[in-house]
């Protein structure tokens, strides 16, 4: 794995992120940290001890030269989230050290892919998940080997296969908000992406998708002068 906020001189540049809030050192914090930090972020308004602590992996990656993102989707049969599209990622495990590993492992796990291959640039502010309790940390990372695709081999008892999100294709996806009520009396306005293939993308994975898309092209140029790609 190569971090990339080890290099802290341009990290304000390349990593928009931290405009939405969190501190720079969320990168390498421990869960315990890490709680801590969600707990200072979102104050009163959440009890984050009482929510599961989870991590997703933003694979950045260029297709044919296009800037891309890589996401797989859920099957239907699982208990929850079943048939989502979402980013790789999962619940923390007692033996992570912090959402990084927490991301990355889940990555390695979903897609059969090397975590090795990964280039970890930033953390993006927690979502909250409204419906099943989760805070999910969404660590941004490039796959710096295009060829490494050939490689997937997903883990079938979660993951149907994986879709490649193309973000430089503004016809390609259907951008629309909708409401959604909840039961404590309030509502919410949410993001939701249709694809052509009639792909839906909604809920936290979409949240984090319209940060992402905001701020692509510092992401792709940083990885550019990095040599990632």
């Amino acid at each position: 794995m190569d971090v990339g906020f080890d290099d802290r001189r341009n990290c304000d540049e390349f990593c928009p992120g931290r405009r939405f809030g969190f501190r720079r050192k969320a990168c390498s914090s421990d869960w315990r940290s890490m709680e801590k930090e969600m707990a200072r972020h979102y104050g009163d308004r959440v009890r984050i001890s009482s929510l599961f602590k989870s991590a997703v992996l933003v694979p950045m990656l260029t297709v044919a030269g296009r800037p891309s993102l890589l996401l797989v989707e859920k099957r239907d049969d699982l208990p929850k989230h079943g048939g989502q599209i979402a980013f790789p990622g999962g619940k923390m495990e007692p033996y992570d050290k912090g959402p990084v590993e927490t991301a990355l492992r889940e990555f390695e796990e979903e897609t059969g892919l090397p975590s090795s291959e990964i280039s970890v640039v930033d953390i993006l502010d927690p979502e909250l998940t409204h419906t099943t309790g989760f805070v999910i940390v969404p660590v941004v990372g490039f796959l710096k080997n295009i060829d490494n695709l050939k490689k997937v081999k997903v883990d079938s008892n979660e993951i149907k296969r994986i879709i490649i999100f193309f973000l430089d294709d503004p016809n390609g996806s259907k951008f629309e908000l909708e409401t959604f009520a909840l039961s404590e009396g309030f509502s919410l306005l949410y993001p939701i992406y249709r694809l052509k293939s009639g792909v839906r993308i909604w809920g936290a994975t979409a949240r984090i998708l319209l940060k992402i898309m905001a701020n692509s092209d510092v992401y792709f140029r940083g990885a550019l002068e990095r040599r990632w790609l």
